[in-house]
């Protein structure tokens, strides 16, 4: 509520009309875009592969541990060794999940790395849009900020079509 007041106070000392004022639902463009679609899929292939080598080396761990379990008669010097196996396995586990998984981790940087491309381009569409209509203020009403906006100052459609008749080039 503070943060939308902020912004009314700001807009109105800059002297920016009602009519500059414009919204967009970023989620409903992400949604029409195949390019969303596609980076997705592809991120989803490459988590499935990721999770797939996690498995391996927990099911090298899980044949480490029977080993252990069963093999009494084993040496004391062939015993540390698949100890020291062991957990040289799940060290590896752990680093790979927390490396890949976690924050900061692979699969973020390659959503990262996917979706930005895409955000470019639709920050790009608002721009030109904005700069031909004479728009001041672009509000995203998908993020929660924006409690009202009239549908005459929803322009998510036109950024839309100008993203699809831009691959259409």
């Amino acid at each position: 509520m503070i943060r939308i007041l902020a912004l009314l106070i700001v807009t109105l000392s800059v002297g920016v009309s009602a009519s500059e004022i414009v919204v967009i639902d970023s989620e409903k463009i992400f949604d029409s875009l195949g390019e969303v679609a596609d980076a997705r899929e592809l991120l989803q292939t490459e988590i499935e592969e990721w999770q797939a080598h996690a498995d391996s080396l927990q099911e090298e761990i899980d044949e480490l541990e029977d080993d252990l379990s069963r093999t009494l008669m084993m040496s004391p010097e062939t015993r540390r060794e698949k100890e020291r196996l062991l957990e040289q396995k799940r060290g590896e586990l752990d680093s790979f999940i927390s490396e890949t998984f976690g924050p900061d981790g692979l699969v973020e940087s390659r959503n990262e790395q996917l979706v930005s491309p895409i955000v470019a381009s639709i920050n790009e569409a608002v721009r030109e849009i904005s700069s031909e209509e004479g728009y001041s203020l672009v509000l995203d009403a998908s993020k929660g900020h924006v409690v009202f906006a009239d549908p005459s100052i929803d322009i998510t459609n036109e950024v839309i079509d100008r993203l699809t008749t831009r691959g259409e080039d």
